[in-house]
């Protein structure tokens, strides 16, 4: 689990790497963060042709092993060389869309006394791009009942890996 700094970190970088996508996908800027709030607000207060807007913003990271590889663990946090085995065992589909769908049924029990929220997920994993996200589709579960207006995936960690609406 991310500290709180690193947390603020990876919600920052998540939410410059939405803005440089939705740029590229639009072509112009018409989305812009203001800042981050405090739960039990959505994580951020964004604007989106000049209108409030309210971004939860949420990371995967594949198995407990990638995890720390990603977010730097050392010493005793460190993933061993027996987790980092057992997880490139892990068939690539179920590495990513395990905790993908993990995180979207968690996200969809949450209540936001706040308009207009969307849903922002992040792989941090970067194994597959959008290419590999817009093929499995068909497995991505978004729960019939949430309270986002609409939910995004930025599919790796930078903004070339594309970025994905799934509703």
């Amino acid at each position: 689990m991310p500290n709180t700094n690193e947390k603020y970190d990876l919600e920052i970088e998540a939410l410059i790497q939405f803005s440089d996508a939705l740029t590229d996908l639009w072509g112009e800027s018409r989305f812009a963060f203001c800042e981050l709030r405090q739960p039990p607000e959505p994580d951020a207060l964004c604007a989106l042709d000049g209108q409030p807007l309210h971004i939860e913003v949420g990371h995967f990271y594949g198995t407990a092993s990638d995890a720390k590889e990603l977010l730097g663990r050392q010493g005793k946090s460190a993933a061993t060389s027996e987790e980092k085995r057992l997880s490139s065992l892990v068939p690539l589909d179920i590495r990513l869309l395990t905790p993908l769908n993990r995180l979207l049924a968690d996200k969809a029990t949450k209540s936001y006394h706040a308009p207009r929220v969307w849903l922002l997920i992040r792989s941090a994993l970067p194994l597959w791009d959008i290419n590999d996200f817009t093929a499995h589709l068909a497995e991505i579960e978004i729960p019939p009942a949430h309270p986002f207006e609409q939910i995004w995936l930025l599919c790796g960690p930078q903004a070339s890996f594309g970025v994905l609406r799934l509703a």
